[in-house]
């Protein structure tokens, strides 16, 4: 899973890394891409309908959902499902790559209850590698801190109407702003100060003069982006699902329920491939080293970008090298 906003299409993402002889081979691996509980994009989430009326939808009463949950949730979609006897990695980037954090903890050890037998009847985890992108151990306060002004955004729009938003009438004006804080958190400033600049938009006027270059008025290239992509979203996210995805990025913390980060991942000792990008804001680089030092069998690869953390997505031909010499490392 990609991003808070993504769905499990992995094509529509890093189409370049799917397919015959790509980083995912599909002639080799068996590749699943799950949606996570609480998604918009088929799984029950706050716009499906409650069971005991298939008129009254949950809303925000949808329940409270943790990253623990729904990889577990996963792994018993894979093992009990699905009958995978094993799991040869786990990938994922941003709100996947927590993910694939969380699937270590539970499923990358021997002590795991989904701990497996070999053909020599040793015990041996069920998931054997893990690849993390762009996320650290926990959710810190300053991702927490963005994740509530987008938030906030949506709560300020006045069709919230104090926690109960009428379906049929969203507050989509706060959900667009949301959007647009994201894209924002996402790049860097070197990054839009190269794709934008202080350009103006060449936008007709009743009287033919040339548009403002400053002031409310003033059609900056990057208002108008920002604009768009509020906009656009509309189209594929809800406003409640958008909060309760936000808060179940928030509860990311391996250590939870666990004695901390360090207990949490000391006895996982399968091997792990982390990746920073030099230039994420969001996700800096220091939380993947971090990451690195909790894992007893782990390295650390950057991603060199001026993207920031939208780069595992851009930067697809580093990406791609990264995933394909690990997973040709390790069985």
């Amino acid at each position: 899973h990609i991003h808070t906003t993504g769905n499990a299409s992995l094509h529509s993402w890093w189409g370049d890394l799917l397919g015959p002889n790509q980083a995912f081979d599909t002639s080799r691996y068996f590749i699943v891409c799950a949606n996570i509980l609480g998604s918009c994009y088929g799984s029950t989430s706050p716009s499906s309908p409650k069971p005991s009326s298939e008129k009254e939808i949950y809303g925000m009463d949808f329940p409270d959902i943790s990253i623990q949950d729904t990889v577990r949730m996963q792994l018993l979609l894979l093992r009990d499902e699905l009958q995978v006897q094993s799991i040869k990695c786990v990938i994922g980037g941003s709100f996947g790559g927590m993910q694939a954090v969380e699937y270590a903890a539970q499923a990358g050890s021997v002590d795991s209850e989904f701990a497996v037998n070999d053909k020599h009847d040793q015990a041996k985890p069920f998931v054997r590698t893990v690849l993390p992108i762009a996320c650290g151990a926990s959710h810190t306060a300053w991702q927490i801190a963005i994740s509530e002004v987008q938030r906030q955004a949506i709560y300020a729009d006045p069709k919230w109407n104090n926690g109960n938003p009428s379906p049929d009438d969203p507050p989509l004006a706060g959900l667009s702003v949301a959007r647009q804080i994201g894209m924002v958190s996402y790049r860097t400033s070197m990054g839009y100060e190269k794709k934008f600049g202080r350009k103006v938009r060449n936008a007709a006027t009743d009287d033919d003069a040339p548009p403002p270059s400053y002031g409310s008025q003033a059609p900056w290239e990057v208002k108008s982006y920002l604009i768009y992509q509020g906009t656009k979203f509309l189209s594929r996210f809800d406003p409640v699902t958008y909060i309760k995805l936000t808060e179940q990025m928030d509860t990311h913390d391996v250590g939870r329920n666990r004695g901390g980060k360090e207990k949490a991942l000391r006895n996982v000792h399968i091997p792990a491939l982390v990746l920073g990008i030099d230039s994420d804001v969001l996700y800096p680089l220091h939380e993947q080293k971090e990451l690195v030092s909790l894992f007893p069998n782990a390295e650390l690869k950057v991603i060199h970008s001026e993207a920031g953390h939208d780069g595992f997505l851009l930067e697809q031909d580093q990406v791609a090298s990264y995933i394909t010499g690990f997973l040709e490392a390790h069985d």
